[in-house]
């Protein structure tokens, strides 16, 4: 599957943030899915990031299947 710079990804967070779904506050060190397009990160939580991550393999996965169709 290719990779973009643009797609969101799992990253170890460098400043604290807030998670944009549940409004966690994500510690230094932490893991987190982040958006690069809108800057927006997700806690590494089964309702925020996890299902974020999912979500967005799932869309790339179908893109690449669609393109050799």
């Amino acid at each position: 599957m290719a990779r973009y710079r643009r797609d969101p990804r799992w990253i170890e967070v460098r400043f604290e943030g807030e998670c944009s779904k549940c409004r966690r506050v994500i510690r230094r060190g932490e893991r987190a899915f982040f958006y690069p397009e809108d800057r927006a990160l997700y806690c590494h939580g089964e309702e925020c990031g996890m299902a974020a991550s999912r979500d967005f393999e799932a869309h790339a996965f179908d893109d690449e299947s669609n393109r050799y169709m």
